[in-house]
């Protein structure tokens, strides 16, 4: 399931990277139904973690439509975007 979290943030940092706003919408959306799936089944840190990263996913799904379009913004969320799909493919081999 970390995998799958790992691969939404990847594809959120690419549709950032295209400029496809439409998608980033949807992906943001699909990231955090798939953190809150996997967050029902992990356990202690990890738990923890996908909830954090649930919340920030909510913020910014809240604060895309007004700030998508501002360069800084988009290149701190696909930046974070890729650091979480790193982080969760690290977590997803150390917990196997």
């Amino acid at each position: 399931m970390l995998l799958r979290v790992a691969e939404a943030f990847t594809a959120i940092g690419g549709a950032i990277d295209r400029h496809d706003d439409g998608a980033v919408g949807t992906l943001l959306q699909q990231a955090q139904d798939t953190c809150q799936r996997a967050a029902e089944q992990a356990v202690g840190e990890t738990k923890a973690y996908l909830v954090n990263v649930g919340t920030a996913l909510q913020t910014w799904q809240q604060v895309w439509p007004r700030l998508g379009e501002q360069p800084e913004f988009r290149q701190a969320v696909g930046r974070e975007a890729r650091l979480w799909a790193k982080r969760f493919t690290e977590l997803a081999h150390r917990d196997g």
